[in-house]
């Protein structure tokens, strides 16, 4: 989806100055002596990120190694997009080949793109057993002790794969998955052990082939950095955080907002929370499409309405968090809150189920409606009801969540939010966090409004983190280029064949 700035790139006021300076705060001099890019994903906003970081630790005097592997893996990566083979038919470059010859343009040397290392490639060790295909039995696997299981499970085989424990994956999927993991993981370590990488910058984190590369890097001991989308005003982030880590963002938002200029940091933040609330947000679309803009919905009579705003639970499933501080789980929190209203007088409950449910498994969404209709709210607006969710907002008295960015939406309104679960918000001092039964009650009973100017923080993240574009240009007509090589897709017939011949291995792998 395309940012939404106006202004240029390379003109444009990021979280951070420079690539380079923020990597010399980042890295010792050591560990910028000889820098790691393996790339698995055909993504260009993740293209982007590589070939600008790529080109900051060149600046800084870092030797640069590339691994562009997106083709060699033995289970595509969820960033694949189009087959080398199929596009070397066709004469017309994979999107990476683009950025590998962009780069080559840029100065680096044939030496700098590297093969995987082991041409015969067998597991270095066995790998684990698959006894039980359940979610549990899959999240202990491991791999030369990494833990693999963990990412087999943030890519789900199947669109309607439940989170429900009770779910069996297609071993297939699994027995795949594992292999390309420990592919990964060993041509890695060696890449790393005979060229004498220092340090290792990929995408994200959190992906299967991500995982393995940075797990190998870590049982080398070196030092791993990851890059992922920017604000919606900006091209990408950097951070050493991993993927979740709720409370490093919220200090990098702290910092963000006090080192901001103060004439314009208020007015950005605040934008970003006011699009979203006009429908003006096209990355917040696919959550409120089937929305009507201020449509609003006649509530219970009552004192106090509580309406509760559902967070998609496939989303936090996999969070590496003690759920015991967060009440076990979203269905035992919310089933607690319908507990207190019902014991104080003159409250009401509402809740609104997660619009992005519409697009989410089957049976999670039957369990939760399942379990809404059992605690019996005295109104449930379900995923596909066009009330304006920023509406509801308005009307609420009270507005708590399990973590759903609608809390801080609904802080930035002035509204009393209660947050029972993760989130990026809850050390902002615009949504109060209780950890116990008494605690939520008492903040049920006497709510205290939320600090509109706190939750600017969060907006002005969302708007201007990380970085702006400069080494890539976009032309008038929208295509980006590097050194003068288009960066841009293959031919269309590579792309459909493409898509064709992933639906025909993902089918294969999941066939029960």
């Amino acid at each position: 989806m395309p940012n939404s700035t106006a202004l240029p790139q390379d003109s444009l006021r990021a979280e951070h100055e420079s690539v380079a300076t923020y990597l010399t705060t980042r890295f010792d001099s050591n560990e910028l002596r000889h820098v790691l890019f393996p790339s698995f994903n055909q993504w260009q906003f993740a293209l982007d990120a590589l070939a600008e970081t790529a080109l900051a630790c060149r600046e800084l005097g870092s030797e640069v190694t590339f691994a562009f592997w997106a083709h060699r893996t033995p289970l595509a990566d969820t960033g694949w997009t189009t087959s080398r083979r199929l596009a070397r038919l066709m004469k017309s470059p994979v999107l990476d080949e683009r950025y590998e010859q962009g780069l080559r343009a840029s100065g680096f040397d044939t030496e700098a793109f590297a093969d995987p290392p082991i041409r015969r490639w067998k597991p270095g060790a066995p790998l684990p057993a698959l006894h039980d295909l359940r979610r549990s039995s899959i999240r202990s696997l491991t791999y030369r002790e990494s833990p693999v299981g963990r990412a087999i499970l943030q890519v789900r085989p199947e669109p309607m794969t439940p989170t429900s424990e009770d779910h069996r994956w297609p071993r297939r999927w699994v027995e795949r998955s594992l292999r390309s993991y420990a592919y990964v993981y060993d041509q890695t370590i060696r890449l790393i052990a005979e060229r004498g990488i220092t340090s290792l910058i990929t995408y994200n984190g959190r992906f299967l082939h991500d995982r393995a590369a940075a797990a190998a890097a870590r049982d080398m001991g070196v030092t791993v950095l990851y890059y992922d989308r920017g604000g919606l005003d900006t091209a990408f982030d950097l951070t050493m955080d991993e993927t979740h880590d709720w409370s490093a963002l919220q200090d990098r938002m702290k910092t963000m907002y006090d080192s901001w200029p103060l004439d314009d940091r208020d007015e950005i933040g605040s934008q970003w929370f006011l699009d979203r609330a006009s429908h003006q947000d096209s990355w917040n679309a696919h959550f409120i499409d089937g929305q009507t803009l201020g449509q609003s919905v006649a509530l219970p009579r009552s004192e106090c309405t509580v309406v509760y705003f559902s967070s998609s639970s496939d989303e936090i499933a996999e969070l590496d968090v003690d759920w015991a501080e967060y009440f076990e789980n979203q269905h035992e929190a919310v089933r607690l809150v319908a507990d207190v209203c019902r014991r104080l007088p003159g409250y009401r409950l509402v809740i609104r189920s997660h619009p992005h449910k519409r697009h989410k498994p089957t049976v999670d969404v039957e369990e939760w409606y399942r379990f809404v209709d059992e605690i019996k709210p005295d109104l449930h607006l379900d995923a596909n009801s066009s009330v304006d969710s920023y509406e509801l907002m308005r009307q609420a008295d009270i507005v708590v969540t399990y973590g759903s960015t609608t809390g801080v939406e609904a802080a930035f309104t002035g509204k009393p939010v209660i947050v029972l679960g993760p989130s990026a918000y809850d050390q902002l001092d615009c949504a109060y966090r209780p950890k116990s039964v008494k605690e939520l009650e008492e903040a049920l009973r006497n709510p205290k409004s939320s600090n509109p100017s706190n939750a600017v923080l969060y907006g002005l993240m969302m708007k201007r983190r990380g970085f702006g574009l400069r080494q890539i240009r976009e032309g008038a007509d929208g295509v980006k280029s590097l050194a003068g090589v288009p960066l841009v897709e293959p031919v269309a017939p590579v792309r459909h064949g493409s898509h064709i011949l992933e639906r025909w291995r993902r089918d294969y792998l999941t066939r029960r």
